[in-house]
């Protein structure tokens, strides 16, 4: 073997080793669902796909380092971007989703809920809230269990849910529960 053929290997082989230590890309910029597919079923994650190109749940590491160890102390490795109970029904889960730019994770969001059919796999989806402008990057959602809620101004006005419903939380700010009621989603505050 000659020596321009010896060296030619030896920097092929660096370069490749050089790129197998660059990572695909900035973790906010991911397109990997990476916590949400553990927790999604694979027709919602579909769908979501389809339906919002350019956006995915958001993730631990779109959250602010102190909100990040605030989360992980409080959920462990639950993604922040999900949250999963019945919902709309006794009998069958239900998905609710915060979605964020795949680009930006702080250039607006969607909330989202996903919900099978009674027959057969199929999920239909309804649009909870959305911005389209920078926001902050602390949001986050998570499973409240049933029980009874007051809200934060005014103490007189509680609800009582007997179905799970789900908290959109700004860390350290307040969180509104989002309950389903009636054949639609309420909101109320429940801290400030």
């Amino acid at each position: 073997m000659s020596a321009k053929t010896e060296l030619r290997q030896v920097a092929l082989l660096l370069a490749v080793g050089v790129m197998a230590l660059i990572p695909a890309g900035p973790a906010g910029a991911q397109t990997s669902n990476s916590c949400a597919e553990n927790e999604l079923p694979s027709p919602v994650i579909d769908l979501m796909k389809a339906k919002f190109p350019g956006w995915r749940p958001e993730q631990l590491s779109d959250l602010r380092s102190d909100d990040q160890q605030l989360w992980v102390k409080a959920h462990g490795n639950q993604c922040p971007g999900t949250a999963v109970g019945h919902f709309e029904s006794p009998d069958r889960l239900s998905y609710a989703v915060f979605l964020v730019p795949q680009s930006d994770p702080t250039g607006g969001y969607t909330l989202l809920v996903f919900n099978r059919m009674p027959s057969g796999d199929t999920y239909v989806w309804k649009l909870l809230g959305q911005a389209r402008a920078p926001t902050y990057s602390g949001m986050v959602i998570e499973t409240a269990p049933p029980g009874k809620y007051s809200d934060y101004e005014d103490a007189r006005i509680s609800v009582t849910t007997k179905l799970d419903g789900f908290y959109l939380e700004l860390i350290e700010q307040g969180a509104f529960l989002y309950y389903w009621s009636r054949g639609r989603y309420k909101s109320i505050r429940v801290s400030g």
